[in-house]
C-alpha cells in the first residue's frame, strides 16, 4: 500500500471534514428565542360629573316680567344654600325640562303653559304665579297674587275707622305730595263714605265740610310738624287716626296722646291698647319662602290666593264681627265688585 503525504493545508481540513460526516456527527441546531408577549394599554377616558340640580325661574318678559324682582333673588339664595344651580329663561319646552335635573321651575305671567309642562315632567314641581284659569295639580302649584295698592288700603282703614269709631270721628295722615300718599288720603274718605254715607256727627264739634280729616306729614317733617297735627285732630275730637307710610316717631307720638291707630305696621310693644289693626299688603316673598322647601319635598299641588290681610286686631277695639265683615268687603274690593273710587297710579279721584 501506497502511502502519500498530504502537505497542503486546505485539503487536510476538507478530508476531516468529510469524515466526521461519515461517522453521523451532527452540530446542535438553533432554537430561536420566543419574544415576550405584546402587553395592551387601555387609555383611560375621562367620564363627565353630571351637573347639580337647578332651580329655574321661567320669565316671559326677563326682568320686566311681573313678580321677577321678589322672586328672583329667593329662588337664587335657596339654589345656592342647596348646592343647585339657579337659571333664568324667558322660556323652556317639555324635552328640555325632560332631559335635565329640575326639581323645581317657577313660572312668571303670563305667556308659558305651565299646565302642559306639567303634565311633560312628572318628575319636576312647577310654581305658577298669576295664572288665575289654572287648577292646581299633583306637580303644579299656584299663587294668585295682587299688586300693593295704596287705594285699597287707604279704602278699607277708612271702613275700619268708620266701623269702630263713634259719631265718625276719623282721621288720615299721609303725605299728598306722592301718589301712594294721596291714593291712600283719598281712598280713605271713599271707605269712611261707603260704610257712614255723609257721616254727620250727631253732636258737636261739626267739622265743615265734615269727617274725616286729614293731615299731612312726610319724610321731612319734624317734631313740632307732627304736634301741630295732633292738635288739629283734638279740636275736632278725633278718635281714631290711619297713618299711611308713617316713621316710627309718628306713631308713638299719636299713640301717646291717646289716639286709636290703624296703620300697614305691626303695633309698637308700648301701643298695642290703642292699636285697632294692621293692614298688611301681599307678601310674595314671605309665601314664596315658606311654600319653596314644601315643594322641594315633592309636596305640591298648593293653592295661595294673595290680598290684604288684617293682622295685629285688637278685639276689644275691633271685634270678630266686624272683622268678618270687613273681610268680606276686602273680598270684594280685590275682586272688583267694590271700587274704590281713585286712581291708583295719579292718586286722584275718580270723577
Amino acid at each position: 500500500m501506497r502511502l502519500i503525504a498530504l502537505r497542503s493545508p486546505a485539503i487536510l481540513i476538507g478530508l476531516l471534514l468529510l469524515a466526521a460526516c461519515a461517522n453521523g456527527i451532527r452540530t446542535a441546531p438553533v432554537v430561536p428565542t420566543p419574544s415576550p408577549p405584546a402587553t395592551l394599554t387601555v387609555e383611560a377616558t375621562v367620564t363627565p360629573s353630571p351637573l347639580p340640580p337647578t332651580l329655574l325661574l321661567v320669565a316671559p318678559r326677563g326682568e320686566a316680567s311681573p313678580w321677577f324682582a321678589e322672586v328672583s333673588p329667593i329662588l337664587e339664595e335657596i339654589a345656592r344654600q342647596k348646592g343647585f344651580l339657579f337659571e333664568v329663561k324667558p322660556s323652556i319646552t317639555s324635552q328640555e325640562i325632560q332631559s335635565r335635573s329640575i326639581p323645581l321651575a317657577v313660572i312668571l305671567p303670563a305667556e308659558a303653559e305651565p299646565e302642559s309642562l306639567a303634565k311633560a315632567a312628572p318628575q319636576t314641581q312647577f310654581l305658577a304665579i298669576d295664572y288665575p284659569s289654572l287648577t292646581p295639580q299633583p306637580n303644579l302649584s299656584l299663587i294668585s297674587a295682587q299688586p300693593y295698592r295704596a287705594d285699597w288700603e287707604g279704602f278699607v282703614a277708612g271702613f275700619i275707622a268708620a266701623a269702630v269709631t263713634e259719631d265718625w270721628r276719623v282721621a288720615v295722615v299721609s303725605d299728598p305730595t306722592t301718589a301712594e300718599g294721596k291714593a291712600a288720603q283719598n281712598a280713605f274718605r271713599n271707605g269712611v263714605r261707603y260704610l257712614c254715607g255723609l257721616c254727620q256727627p250727631l253732636y258737636p264739634p261739626f267739622p265743615v265740610p265734615t269727617y274725616p280729616l286729614y293731615g299731612q306729614l312726610s319724610k321731612t317733617s319734624t317734631a313740632t310738624d307732627v304736634e301741630a297735627v295732633m292738635e288739629y285732630f283734638k279740636t275736632w275730637s278725633v278718635k281714631t287716626v290711619y297713618l299711611h307710610r308713617p316713621a316710627p316717631e309718628w306713631l308713638a307720638a299719636f299713640g301717646q296722646a291717646g289716639f286709636n291707630l290703624i296703620s300697614d305696621q305691626p303695633p309698637p310693644p308700648d301701643l298695642k291698647e290703642r292699636w285697632v289693626v294692621s293692614i298688611q299688603s301681599i307678601d310674595l316673598a314671605s309665601e314664596i319662602r315658606a311654600l319653596i322647601p314644601l315643594l322641594l319635598e315633592g309636596k305640591g299641588g298648593q293653592s295661595i290666593s294673595l290680598s290684604l290681610t288684617l293682622a295685629h286686631a285688637n278685639e276689644a277695639l275691633f271685634s270678630p264681627g266686624r272683622q268678618a265683615f270687613t273681610e268680606q268687603m276686602i273680598g270684594e274690593l280685590v275682586s272688583g265688585y267694590i271700587d274704590s273710587g281713585v286712581d291708583p297710579i295719579s292718586g286722584e279721584l275718580r270723577q
